[in-house]
């Protein structure tokens, strides 16, 4: 049986554009984000390593909309950056690639799902979360003694899908 012809339909450019000209532009950003750059390394926390900060640019509009927590904690035009610890540098690119309408690997997602589950939760960024989430839950083998773990971890996260397979 043959196939109809198809013909060239162009998508919508928007997308892509929107990931070519204004994520991580220094030029057309407003806000300003230093990641990392201090590490606690001794368990009394009076010990810090420093460590080398990474800067990621972003626009107040795109964040307002796509992660919200993350937009409160700046404002368009300030000179300063915004501070952010607790989250690694990959896996804060992901989340603002992610906000821009970039696709998230399924392979990335694998390696990072906790982090990128603590980072999106706490930045506001649901749907990758979700995404996050639905990769945790098909790799996670739940077993009797790790089932307790995992339960305390959905539910400190509110992780509907990943509390129903435990």
């Amino acid at each position: 049986k043959q196939g109809e012809p198809s013909s060239f339909v162009p998508s919508n450019p928007c997308g892509d554009n929107m990931l070519k000209v204004f994520f991580n532009n220094e030029e057309m950003s407003d806000v300003t984000f230093e990641v990392g750059g201090e590490v606690e390394s001794a368990a009394d926390n009076r010990k810090r390593a420093r460590t080398t900060a990474t800067t990621f640019h972003a626009s107040h509009v795109i964040l307002r909309l796509n992660a919200p927590s993350l937009a409160d904690m700046c404002r368009p035009g300030d000179e300063a950056a915004v501070p952010i610890n607790g989250v690694e540098s990959k896996v804060f690119k992901m989340l603002l690639y992610f906000c821009y309408g970039g696709t998230i690997e399924e392979e990335e997602l694998a390696a990072n799902a906790k982090a990128i589950i603590d980072a999106a939760d706490r930045f506001g960024i649901v749907n990758l979360k979700l995404q996050a989430e639905a990769v945790l839950t098909e790799q996670t083998d739940i077993a009797v003694n790790n089932m307790l773990d995992n339960l305390l971890y959905a539910n400190s996260k509110n992780l509907a899908l990943f509390q129903e397979k435990i």
